[in-house]
């Protein structure tokens, strides 16, 4: 029984405190992945407390989860996508209007060689010009390091639909990339082409 499983049997022993282990190093993710669904600070608070009540009482009713991480991952999309419907308007903000988001996307992970290299502002506005199906698996898969299989478990979707996605979201940055001159040069090195 892994550690996931353990907080789980806590948490429906009435353990409250087990809660906030066992989400607390995937709420700045989550909150990476709403923003990028939603684009919007106070929504993004409202789907990531939509997704900590429903996992709340999914576990609390028994509910089997295997793995804990991309099965919450898939919530918070679901949340996003759901609150992103409701509105039924596309809202954009820039990134460097909003202090509070700016900050939430400089919590660490670990990066390829090109993200290293790329001011993060400059990638996320780029990433935002890539259609969202292309989007939320290349900040999965390079800013949160989940592999192909949990992408494919958080978001619903067949390994290989993952998959080409990854390689029309990097070949898609490329073209965006490679109309940046200062950028060229990182888009061929690294093979996003």
């Amino acid at each position: 029984m892994n550690s996931e499983q353990q907080l789980i049997l806590q948490i429906q022993n009435g353990d409250h405190d087990a809660f906030g282990m066992l989400v607390e190093d995937l709420l700045s993710s989550a909150q990476k992945t709403a923003y990028l669904v939603l684009r919007s600070k106070d929504l993004v608070e409202d789907a990531v407390q939509l997704a900590l009540e429903d996992a709340y009482i999914s576990i609390m009713r028994g509910k089997d989860i295997n793995n804990f991480k991309p099965w919450f991952y898939r919530l918070v999309y679901n949340r996003s996508v759901d609150l992103y419907r409701k509105r039924s308007r596309q809202s954009y903000v820039s990134i460097e209007d909003s202090p509070e988001a700016e900050e939430k996307m400089k919590t660490e992970s670990l990066h390829t060689q090109l993200m290293a290299n790329v001011n993060k502002n400059e990638m996320m506005s780029w990433l935002a010009l890539i259609d969202e199906n292309q989007r939320i698996p290349l900040l999965l898969y390079y800013y949160e390091d989940m592999s192909i299989k949990d992408i494919s478990l958080a978001l619903g979707e067949n390994m290989n639909t993952v998959k080409s996605r990854l390689k029309r979201g990097k070949k898609k940055l490329a073209e965006l990339m490679g109309k940046d001159k200062k950028f060229l040069a990182e888009a061929k090195t690294y093979g996003i082409q």
